[in-house]
């Protein structure tokens, strides 16, 4: 090496120990009101989603992408964008054109991440359905954002889903395939199924998928040379737990820089990551990190199955030697539940990341020692936010990762204030608000509701209930709207939760509100137990006495078996509470 390039590599080296001195020492600074901006190293990047896998594709073409296992296929990058680029000129050959909606109604597959890439490409805006969804929800769905094509998976155990389509669309069999008219559903020209069998009235996503000629394909290079990253890619759909679903626009600037922000915080610029992809993909959280994250890094997606299944992901972890596993708490308690009852070689892993929903204190302590990963960390978003809002960095305190204190990613703003929208002092409870490049431009034809959510500074108004610490920090306690309202006191279920968590019979606990003549609400804890476990009601409550306030000891205790979630794996609080009243006759 020349005299000038070991300097150069020398000032370099200096040059980066200041910077990260300066953000620690930054960082370091205590501030009195609960605001923070996360300022940063990265430079923010003007790219489009469909960019990313041509970049990765030049960087490392022979590299696996995605390896799909339950569809026993593999695809390196230059496949991959290959396959990307003829599917994006095969949707403009059958009329689709920029700013057109295409529904993706699908579980966990290896052309669900190539439609969503090729969309991108083609300039279409991508729909994510709900695999569960069945026919009245699916309806909602297409006509809310007026969707000109939908993509749909063929049979999942006893889900039909072709036959669910032709409930919403009694004429479908009769129609020629690519030109669909129904009044119920006017913008719905295309269907496309994911299946080698021919169904009437429909097209095949292979036949689409080889359907690109010389005029798409040039049309195809010049919607490229149109697109911007601001330039909406993505709509996803609220869960719907207060009311109906609501649809988030997302840019491909909001996508392609949360990629690029939280992998850093992951530590994906550390290592290329073979990342365990069981999240579901039509949810913020595993479309984003399990796909466009890892392929910004030039990592692998591995897909074990078209669902969640604990087994499933051992054995591929085990296979496929996965450096990295991203998972909700529930998926979290299966892992550690079959790793326990099998055999298998899991020591490949680097890292978990916990999402989705709060973390309890006793579960991230059980992932370290059972599962044995090196790496923990709790990450914090939504599907407004792009989805990453802030997590533990990949070489972090311990006590910061089982208690759930997370750091900002770059370059976004935080705040919590109390009702009357004003800051509150630090290590205050109050509502968590977020402005920077993650936001969302706004709900699908809903300015009410994107007004409720965005204000007129540009903060979105998050609904859960934070805490910050002196150092920018931020730990969540709870959602507003689960706050259970008992003689005048609240009671924040997370935090009891947590308490009860700790019990060494306990797998798993949520908590919900029922209504109660005397005190206007109670308390109503659902127990999940460990294999082997027995624990009574009484038993539960002696716990808890003496240990947390009275009040928040919940008077009713139901041992189960499950719990109702939505398909992200989110606990369903309102039905939660609906099925407590008529067990317990309230």
């Amino acid at each position: 090496m020349s005299y000038f390039r070991v300097q150069k590599s020398f000032f370099n080296s200096l040059k980066l120990q200041f910077i990260q001195t300066r953000r620690i020492s930054d960082i370091q600074k205590k501030i009195k009101d609960s605001y923070f901006y996360m300022h940063g190293d990265a430079r923010l990047l003007s790219i489009c989603v469909g960019d990313i896998i041509n970049q990765s594709a030049d960087i490392c073409g022979d590299r696996p992408a995605i390896i799909s296992v339950h569809q026993n296929l593999s695809k390196n990058y230059s496949e991959f964008r290959h396959e990307s680029e003829k599917l994006a000129s095969g949707f403009l050959s059958i009329g689709l054109r920029k700013g057109d909606r295409i529904a993706l109604w699908s579980p966990n597959c290896y052309e669900w991440i190539l439609t969503q890439h090729a969309a991108a490409k083609a300039g279409l805006i991508l729909v994510n359905i709900n695999p569960a969804n069945q026919a009245a929800e699916l309806e909602y769905c297409l006509k809310k954002v007026g969707c000109k094509a939908l993509v749909l998976w063929d049979v999942l155990k006893t889900q039909d889903y072709y036959k669910i389509l032709c409930n919403t669309i009694p004429d479908l069999p009769k129609s020629i395939p690519g030109k669909l008219k129904n009044s119920n559903l006017p913008n719905l020209e295309s269907v496309i199924i994911i299946s080698d069998d021919k169904k009437d009235g429909i097209l095949n996503f292979k036949d689409i998928l080889n359907n690109g000629n010389k005029e798409s394909d040039k049309m195809l290079s010049d919607i490229q040379k149109l697109i911007q990253f601001d330039d909406p890619v993505n709509i996803l759909y609220t869960s719907g737990t207060t009311g109906s679903p609501k649809g988030a626009v997302l840019t491909h600037h909001n996508l392609v820089n949360n990629a690029l922000l939280a992998g850093r915080g992951f530590g994906f610029n550390l290592f290329r990551p073979v990342n365990c992809v069981h999240l579901p993909l039509f949810h913020a959280f595993g479309s984003v990190h399990g796909s466009l994250t890892t392929f910004l890094y030039q990592g692998t997606s591995v897909l074990p199955s078209a669902t969640f299944d604990a087994i499933s992901s051992l054995k591929a972890i085990e296979k496929y030697k996965c450096t990295t596993v991203f998972g909700t708490p529930t998926m979290y308690v299966d892992l550690i539940h079959k790793c326990k009852s099998g055999n298998f070689n899991i020591g490949a892993l680097k890292q978990g990341i916990l999402g989705g929903a709060a973390s309890s204190a006793s579960l991230i302590k059980e992932i370290r020692d059972e599962l044995d990963i090196p790496h923990l960390q709790v990450g914090y978003g939504c599907t407004e936010t792009s989805p990453a809002v802030a997590s533990n960095r990949y070489v972090e305190d311990f006590h910061n990762v089982e208690h759930s204190i997370m750091q900002p990613i770059e370059y976004i703003e935080l705040k919590v204030i109390n009702n009357k929208n004003q800051l509150v002092p630090v290590n205050t409870q109050g509502e968590l608000c977020v402005r920077g490049h993650n936001i969302f431009v706004g709900y699908w034809g809903d300015e009410e509701k994107t007004a409720e959510a965005i204000d007129k500074t540009h903060w979105y108004h998050t609904g859960d209930l934070a805490m910050m610490t002196e150092y920018g920090f931020v730990k969540l306690v709870g959602r507003i709207k689960d706050m259970i309202i008992r003689g005048g006191e609240n009671i924040y279920p997370l935090e009891v939760e947590n308490f009860i968590n700790t019990h060494p019979a306990v797998r798993e606990v949520h908590i919900c509100g029922v209504p109660d003549k005397r005190m206007g609400e109670e308390a109503c804890a659902w127990l999940l137990l460990k294999d082997g476990m027995h624990l009574t009601e009484e038993e539960v409550k002696a716990f808890c006495k003496g240990k947390i306030s009275h009040f928040k000891i919940p008077r009713y205790i139901m041992f189960v078996e499950e719990f109702p979630k939505t398909g992200s794996g989110k606990i369903k609080k309102i039905e939660m509470t609906k099925i407590s009243i008529e067990k317990l006759s309230l």
